[in-house]
Parts: C-alpha cells; sequence; structure tokens
C-alpha cells in the first residue's frame, strides 16, 4: 500500500504535467487564423441551438460539438480565443481526471506516461487548439476505453452506464468517432463471453447498448440524409497503397529526419511488451493495451472498406478520435516494466518531442500562414467601391470571416463587359483557371500582379484587375 503522501506527491506531479501542457496549448491560441472547416464552425455558432442542429444535419457531421461550444459561449463569449479555449477543456481533463484513473488501475508510472504520449504524438498538438470536434472526440472515446476496461474488471452499473454515455457523446461528435465506439463495444463483448466468471455482465452490457442506440434514434433521420448525400459526392479523394502510407506521417512526422520511424519502433516494442505481459499471466493488462490498439487500426481498416464499397469517404484525420487510445497503450505496455534508467530516458525523450512539436506548433500557428500581411494588403488597399473576387467557392467562408464587411462576388459570377466595379481584387486559388492578360483584354480590363499571400491552410495570389485607359475614357 502507498503512503498518503506518496499519492499525494504523484497526483501533484500529474497536476504539474496537465497544467505544464494547458500552458502550452493556451500559448498558441493567442492569433487570428482560421482555417475552412473552423470558419464554418464559427458561421455555424452564429445560430440559436435548433439552427446548429439544423446547419449540422445540412453538413456532414453530428451536431454535439456544436453544442457543447455553443453552450460555453454564454459563458465565455464568441472570441476566437474562447473558441479555442473550448477545445482545449477536453484534452486537460484526459491529462487529469483520466490520469487519475489510469493511476488509480494502472500505476503512477502509467498515468504519467499517458500524459506525455498524449501531448507528444506530433497530431494531437495541432488540432488540440482547433476550433474542432477532434479534441473532444479524443475524450470521449478514450473515456470509453477505460469505462469499459472498469465495466470488465468491477461489473458495476455505474461503470456501463459510464460506457453507454461516452459512446452515445462519440457517436454524436464524429462519425469515425461512432465506428471506433463500435469496435470498443465489441471487444467489451468478446472479453465479457470468453472469460470465466464475467458472463454475468453481458445483461448490463446489453443493457448499455440498448441506451445508446436510443439516445441516438433522433439523430438517425439526419444521418440516413447525410449517407445519402455523401454517397452522391464528396470532396474526398480515391484511397490508394500512397494514401495508406502517408497516414503515419500525418499522425507521427515532426520536422526532425526519422521521427515517423521513432514512433513506429515505440509502437512495435509497446506492442512486444503488451504480448510479454499477456504472457507473464498479466492477460487483463497485456489484452488491454492491445485493444487499445486495436481500435485505430480497425477504425481505419473500416475507412478503408466503407471507401471502396461506397465512394471515398475517410482520410487519416478521422483517426484523431483514437489517439487517446494510443497514448493510452503505450502507457499501460510500457508504464509497468521500465527500470529506474529507462523510465527516466522516456520521459525525457518525450518532454523533448513535445517542445519540438510545439515549437512547429508556434511557427504553424503565428508565422507560416500569411494571415496578418493579407489583412494589412487589403484593409490597406480595398477603396470605396471597389470588390473582392474569388475563384474557388469553397473558401467563400473564409473570406466572409476575415473581410464581413466589404463586398464580395466569385470570379465565375462577374460579368465584366457590365460590370460597374472600380477596382476588382481578385483572390486567386490554384484549384480554378487564372483569367489571362488576354481574356481580360478583351473585355477591356488589364490586370497586376500584386504578390503572394493567403490565409492558415488557403494561399493564393492577388491580382489588381482595372479598366484599361481606353474603357475608362
Amino acid at each position: 500500500m502507498k503512503s498518503k503522501l506518496t499519492e499525494k506527491r504523484e497526483k501533484g506531479i500529474l497536476g504539474v504535467a496537465a497544467v505544464f501542457f494547458f500552458l502550452l496549448y493556451l500559448s498558441l491560441c493567442f492569433n487570428n487564423n482560421v482555417w475552412t472547416d473552423e470558419a464554418f464552425t464559427i458561421e455555424l455558432l452564429k445560430s440559436d441551438m435548433s439552427g446548429i442542429v439544423q446547419g449540422t444535419a445540412s453538413d456532414v457531421h453530428p451536431p454535439l460539438y456544436y453544442l457543447i461550444t455553443k453552450c460555453f459561449t454564454y459563458v465565455l463569449g464568441d472570441s476566437l480565443l474562447a473558441l479555442k479555449l473550448v477545445s482545449i477543456v477536453p484534452m486537460i481533463l484526459c491529462m487529469t481526471w483520466g490520469a487519475c484513473m489510469i493511476r488509480r488501475r494502472f500505476g503512477f508510472r502509467a498515468a504519467l506516461l499517458f500524459d506525455f504520449f498524449l501531448g507528444a504524438i506530433p497530431c494531437t498538438m495541432e488540432y488540440a487548439v482547433q476550433i474542432r470536434m477532434y479534441s473532444w472526440a479524443i475524450f470521449f472515446i478514450t473515456f470509453m476505453g477505460l469505462w469499459a476496461y472498469e465495466a470488465y474488471a468491477e461489473n458495476r452499473w455505474l461503470y456501463f452506464a459510464g460506457v453507454a454515455v461516452t459512446s452515445t457523446a462519440a457517436a454524436y461528435t464524429h462519425y469515425f468517432a461512432f465506428v471506433s465506439a463500435i469496435w470498443i463495444y465489441g471487444f467489451l463483448f468478446l472479453a465479457l463471453v470468453f472469460t470465466s466468471g464475467k458472463r454475468k455482465g453481458l445483461v448490463k452490457w446489453l443493457v448499455s447498448v440498448l441506451a445508446s442506440l436510443v439516445c441516438y434514434v433522433p439523430w438517425m433521420p439526419y444521418m440516413k440524409i447525410q449517407v445519402k448525400g455523401v454517397s452522391r459526392s464528396y470532396w474526398i479523394e480515391e484511397i490508394t497503397g500512397k494514401t495508406v502510407k502517408e497516414f503515419f506521417p500525418f499522425l507521427f512526422d515532426m520536422d526532425i529526419p526519422w521521427t515517423t520511424a521513432v514512433w513506429l519502433i515505440i509502437l512495435a516494442v509497446g506492442i512486444a511488451f503488451a504480448v510479454y505481459r499477456v504472457c507473464k499471466k498479466e492477460k487483463r493488462e497485456g489484452i488491454f493495451a492491445l485493444l487499445c490498439l486495436a481500435t485505430p487500426v480497425l477504425t481505419a481498416v473500416t475507412g478503408v472498406v466503407m471507401s471502396s464499397l461506397i465512394r471515398p469517404i475517410f482520410i487519416v484525420r478521422y483517426l484523431l478520435p483514437c489517439m487517446g487510445l494510443v497514448a493510452l497503450f503505450l502507457a499501460v505496455s510500457l508504464g509497468k516494466y521500465l527500470d529506474r534508467l529507462t523510465f527516466p530516458a522516456l520521459l525525457l525523450f518525450l518532454f523533448c518531442a513535445v517542445l519540438t512539436d510545439y515549437g512547429q506548433s508556434v511557427y504553424r500557428e503565428y508565422e507560416w500562414t500569411h494571415t496578418k500581411e493579407t489583412e494589412e494588403f487589403l484593409a490597406e488597399n480595398v477603396k470605396e467601391g471597389d470588390i473582392i473576387a474569388y475563384n474557388y467557392e469553397s473558401y467563400k467562408l473564409i473570406y466572409d470571416y476575415y473581410w464581413n464587411d466589404e463586398e464580395k462576388v466569385v470570379w465565375q459570377d462577374i460579368d465584366l463587359d457590365s460590370a460597374e466595379y472600380r477596382t476588382i481584387w481578385l483572390l486567386d486559388t490554384i484549384y480554378w483557371p487564372t483569367p489571362t492578360d488576354e481574356y481580360l483584354a478583351q473585355h477591356g480590363w488589364q490586370r497586376e500582379y500584386m504578390g503572394n499571400y493567403g490565409i492558415e491552410h488557403n494561399d493564393f495570389k492577388i491580382y489588381k484587375i482595372t479598366r484599361t485607359e481606353a474603357e475608362a475614357l
């Protein structure tokens, strides 16, 4: 038994780790950068609760994240900083509440490793501060996994209720979080069936599943409409062998050579340790760790298969809800058998990985984008009577966010022969043919290249298009 002083010290260290990550995430929020999906979130949050549900129903995602964020705005306001803070909340909950659950069940080392693995996996820091649903999906799927283990171990209604709540919340947050939740339910069912003395938990499992289904019934008509819409047309490209190979760099790559390979080695070592635990008669812990890793793997397989049977609907970003389980797999499999030398060495590696990823995130949030320069250029040059034109309609939400007061129009809708604009400022992307000098001259216009600019992920050239001298006279 641990002394109260030891337990207090361990909880204090976990608390310090959570504060450390909170400060890192918070420092990434003081900017004015949004990309297309974030602009959609901001626009949708202007609606009331009913409008959010209807607006989400016409999109391709469930509504829970938007409803949660809307509730936060009543307290925090709707500034960009406030919206980013909403995304940090579930990450810190994982690193506090989740880490305490892990410490109680798997030990202090596993809990501390979980915090640092979750923070060090390169893809998590970027999406922890985005105005999207991914951090909340991480929270729901991670806690569903933890409560599924507790339900298996303790056979208490409380934990099965926790599984039902988190699975339903995951399904209402992202459809591939829904897929992950189905796999976790399946693993829990198999564990109860094939473990001696655990079959009495099957009744509670069934009640939990039925409760989740009943709670999801109100959304099913909207889900059906969305599935039909996606099956007819969707923006995701065909999944190939090259696409699958790029899954790993997206999740684990940093701006350091061989980092993806290093993470794959760590995963392989984690698998070996998990198998070793199974062989050492610690089957419960070893199998649980392996199932944590199996969930993202099988979620990806499901996405690839569905993309082959229907149409491409899966991208690697949809694995983000499972990243908490990946961190949990590594923490549980490695936490017990690391000695006094290798445990600090692994923590040091993870700490360095966090700082490296943080450096990349600072660059991405504050220096990589041309947002500030673009805002300053247009504020200085766009005069009354001018118009901002853009030739890629999908960026409309971004342009509306940054230049809500200026008149904007899709380039393809402009009739140059009858246009009454004095000057057209064209935001020209690579996704649509650029109007040529010859074409413009035929209609009495000329263009001047003003430079390369952009907003967050979206780069474009700016052209100043004016009447030719003959037309101006």
